[in-house]
This record gives C-alpha cells, structure tokens and sequence, in this order.
C-alpha cells in the first residue's frame, strides 16, 4: 500500500509538472531521455574500446612471442654449427658445405643471408693463413681491409655458406675493420655467448639497397686441448625477412607494426608494416630479447571508423525510445488537458444550469406575480362569474402570445412590431381595421411582456366600447424615436368610434395601463379622453441587440 502511495504521488506531481510547465517538461524528460542514451553509449563504446585494446595487447605478445621464437631457433642452429669448431681437427669447406645443406638454410632459417666462419689470426700467421687458403682454391685471397694503425689479431671469413657470387666475394673480409661488428665480437668474446651487432648494412648490400640487418656472433673455444679462441661462428641476417619468417600466418591482416632498435642512440625503427593512411587506434608497446638485444614492439590495431554495432543499436533504440516517450507524454498532456476543459466545461454548464434555474424561477415568479395580478384586478372587476371567466383568459392568452413571441427570440431584446402584430392577430376580422405604422426597434423582454398586455387592454376596451365596436371605426397604433435614439414613443389612437367621456370608476385596463405598465416602463403614462376617440401615449426604452447572459 505504501508504495502504491508514493507511485500515485509520483504521478501527480508528474501531472502537476505537465499541468505548470506544458513545454519544459516534455523537452526536460526527452532531454534526460537521451542523456541516459548517450551514458549508456558511451558505456558499450567505452568497453568496446577496452575490448578492442586487449585483443591488440593479446596480439602485441603473440607478435611479440612469434619474434622472439624465431631468434631462439636462428639460435640453436648458430650453437649446433659452432660445436664444429670447437674439435682439434680442423673443418674443410666441403664438410661445411654439407653441414650447411643439411641444415636447409633457406627454409628453416628464412632471413639469415649467410652462415660463415671467421678465424681469428694473429699477424704473425697471417702468411701461413694466406698459403692453408691458396691451396684451398683460393689464389687471390688477400685479409681485407685492414685499418690504419691496427695491431691485434684479425678475424677474417675462410668458409661461407651459401656460396653464391656476392658471398664469395666476401671471403677474406676482416670483421674488425667496422666498429660495430668489432663490438659486438669483443662482447660475444668476454661473455662467452652469442652476441648481435647493432642495426647496420650488410657489406653485400652496399650500394645495391639499405635494408636494415644485424650481424650474430657465436664464439668458438677449442676443447681437444689447451683453451685457445679459434673465432666466431657469424650470422648476416635482413632484419625484415627476418621477421617476415618469424610472423608467418601471424601477421595481423590490419592495423600497423613497427619495431625498433634499443641503442645508445637511442630508438631506431627497423622494419614496419601494415597501414599507414587509415585510422588507427591507439597503439600496444612491449620489449622483446633478440639475441642479446632489445627491441621495441609497437603494434597500432585498426581504428574504429564508426561505432561499435552494440553502440550502434544502443543509439537507435534509445533514440527511438526517447522519441516514443515523448510521445506519450505528449499523450497524456493532451490527455490532461482535454480532462481539464471537460472539467471547466461541465463546471460551466453547472454554472449555467444554475443560473438558468435561477432566471427560471425568476420568470415564473414574475409569471406568476403577473397571473396573480390579473386574476386579483378581474376578479375586482367582474360582475359574475362568466365575464370573469371570460376576460381572465383573454388576459391569459395575450400575456401566453406575448411569451410566445418572447420565446422565439429567446428572451433576448423583442421586435415592438412584432408584439403588436401578435396582439392584433386576437381581433379577428377586426385587425383590418387596426393601423401599425413605426420603424423596427427592439424593446427589452419585460418591457415587451407589460406592453402586450396594455396593448391587449387597449384593444378590448376598444372593441368593447372604443372605435372597434362602432361601423368605421379605426385604430392606429403609431411609434417614433425620440431622443438620444434610446427612447420610442408608443401611441394608441381611436377615431370614429363613439363619442368618449371621461370614466367615473377607473376599470382594469386602465389601472394595469396607468400603475403596472408606468412602473414596469419607468416612463409617465398619457392617458386623454377626446370625444373622437381615446388617445394613450407611453415611452419605452429601446435595446440594443447583444448576446444572451443569464443573471447571476
């Protein structure tokens, strides 16, 4: 019960709100509508957008993984080809060659360019290393280059796989004569374990292209003996089909990969792949070891160009519930207010009911109060009880015809040429005899009730007595304007009639014409006895035609 309360005053001040603010408060609640919607967007995007941001970290580590992998297999078959070396028996080009074969470089190390050897060898030896490769097939084998002011040990490449034109050109090239390269040897020497030059351009692709590659060094000890360092077991790998190999069927097929190189100088991109003029979202980073390097992944997932369909169907469906409840409230204020004009409605129609209730007694009293009179003044007048009969219901009849004609124009202002048609109709054949002559004017319903019955007075007295009892006898009912236009003059004149005297006793007619009709019209009452007929004249006040109100 109690939260029925609560959720009819909920409504009520919901309907006071529609009642108060007809326009704020549709647009208010369509306004808050569609900011729920927009939260409620923003939500679903918002975990879209995480959503989207794990599946690129998960395919930042599977790239990530796929990299390091690559390396970690380049690095066994480097460790298996250097474990060559290490016997006292020296290794002839052909049982490299055969090893190498065995290996299938260009399958299973996709990226490596060449896999060689290079002999450290002090100065002193230079010449019986010159002499061991001449008889090897090599004439012209020359160390090379050899740096300015250099006095150590060299390490010279004396067997390299796979033979190619650009490969065996490169037999006899001193590793130390490149800063980077002599680094990377020092450090894979003091560690004792493989090591990676910095990003560099292989000797083989000078002047051809600039494909950014790396250098691997695997140093070798002899173990049939005394610990002597024989040289390094080396590597040339094109970091980008390097990589390429490592990604295979894991390439992402949108968004952007880039990686760098983690140097002294800083980072330095070394391959990148993928768009570059769509949208991209915001980009993954993780580190990787390659080798005893340290790279930086940077992978950018595809942006996303319009909202997530979830997002999507948030927005329409908000919207469209936003529009279908504005709506309804549109509804129900439409609904409420044609329930408010019912209500004024029926309290005007009670208003009116009332009133008319009232303007009805108060004509049947004024009805009554006149039907009283009548019968009080016939009554006096009457001699028996037939004539009393008889003239109570003429006077009846002429105050009905007087109704009627009221009636017709609905108790608002009458036509005086109309009252007077509708008492004349009474005489019969004696109405042609009866002159009307005056312009329209409108007289107010009372005033036309007492002048219907003076004229019904005037009219019996003279049918009776007057002008129309006699042959030729005439009457003339005649009525001009007179004043400011708010006042008509009435006058009723009788001519060939008998001759007329003063009366001794003032009948009925006479006292309804001279008290009741004076004081209901407010205006002096004329009253002569010429011998040529009687002449009576009396005012009254014209109306205006104006919209029926009840009295309240």
């Amino acid at each position: 019960m109690k939260s029925w309360n609560i959720g009819e005053q909920a409504k009520g001040r919901f309907d006071r709100w529609l009642r108060d603010y007809p326009r704020a408060t549709p647009i208010g609640v369509f306004i808050f509508a569609l900011l729920l919607v927009g939260i409620s967007a923003w939500s679903v995007e918002l975990a879209g957008e995480r959503t989207r941001q794990a599946d690129a970290a998960v395919q930042a580590s599977e790239i990530a993984a796929a990299i390091e992998r690559q390396a970690a297999a380049n690095n066994a078959y480097f460790q298996a080809t250097s474990a060559l070396f290490v016997g006292p028996q020296p290794v002839s080009p052909d049982f490299f060659h055969q090893f190498v074969e065995q290996l299938r470089l260009n399958y299973d190390l996709t990226g490596v360019v060449a896999l060689g050897w290079s002999e450290t060898v002090p100065r002193d030896q230079i010449p019986n290393l010159i002499q061991r490769m001449a008889a090897q097939g090599h004439a012209d084998f020359r160390p090379h280059p050899d740096p300015p002011g250099a006095t150590g040990p060299i390490d010279v490449i004396t067997m390299l796989e796979p033979r190619t034109p650009r490969n065996m050109g490169l037999i006899g090239f001193n590793m130390r004569s490149e800063a980077r390269r002599t680094e990377a040897m020092e450090r894979a020497r003091k560690t004792n374990s493989i090591a990676a030059t910095d990003p560099l351009t292989l000797v083989i692709d000078e002047g051809v292209t600039q494909v950014p590659s790396f250098v691997i060094y695997v140093p070798v000890t002899s173990l049939g003996g005394p610990p002597a360092f024989k040289g390094f077991v080396y590597g040339a790998i094109r970091i980008p089909d390097f990589i390429r190999s490592a990604l295979k069927a894991r390439s992402p097929s949108s968004g952007r990969i880039e990686i760098f190189d983690s140097g002294p100088q800083g980072l330095q991109r070394i391959f990148s792949a993928g768009e570059t003029e769509e949208l991209l979202g915001t980009p993954i980073e993780q580190r990787l070891a390659v080798f005893d390097q340290q790279w930086l992944l940077r992978y950018s997932p595809p942006g996303q160009h319009v909202f997530y369909p979830l997002t999507l169907v948030v927005l329409v469906g908000g919207a469209s519930f936003s529009l279908l409840l504005l709506a309804y409230i549109l509804l129900v204020q439409r609904r409420n207010e044609d329930l408010h004009l019912l209500i004024a409605a029926q309290g005007e129609r009670e208003t009116e009911r009332a009133a008319f209730v009232r303007e009805l007694n108060h004509r049947v009293k004024n009805t009554l109060a006149n039907v009283t009179s009548i019968i009080s003044l016939t009554r006096r007048n009457a001699t028996d009880i037939d004539s009393f009969a008889g003239d109570l219901l003429e006077r009846v009849r002429a105050l009905a015809a007087s109704h009627s004609l009221l009636d017709g124009a609905q108790w608002g202002p009458t036509d005086l040429h109309a009252l007077v048609e509708a008492q004349i109709g009474q005489a019969g054949g004696l109405a042609e005899r009866i002159h009307v002559d005056g312009p329209n004017v409108l007289i107010s319903p009372n005033d036309a009730l007492t002048v219907g019955l003076a004229l019904h007075e005037l009219l019996t007295n003279a049918t009776r007595y007057g002008a129309l009892s006699a042959e030729g006898g005439q009457v003339t009912i005649s009525w001009r304007i007179e004043g400011a236009a708010d006042t008509v003059v009435v006058t009723w004149e009788e001519r060939g009639g008998p001759a007329v005297t003063p009366p001794e006793r003032r009948g009925f007619g006479l006292n309804l014409i001279e008290r009741a009709l004076a004081h209901e019209l407010g205006q002096p009452i004329t009253i002569e006895f010429p011998p040529s007929g009687l002449r009576c004249r009396f005012a009254v006040s014209l109306r205006k035609p104006r919209p029926f109100r009840l009295r309240r």
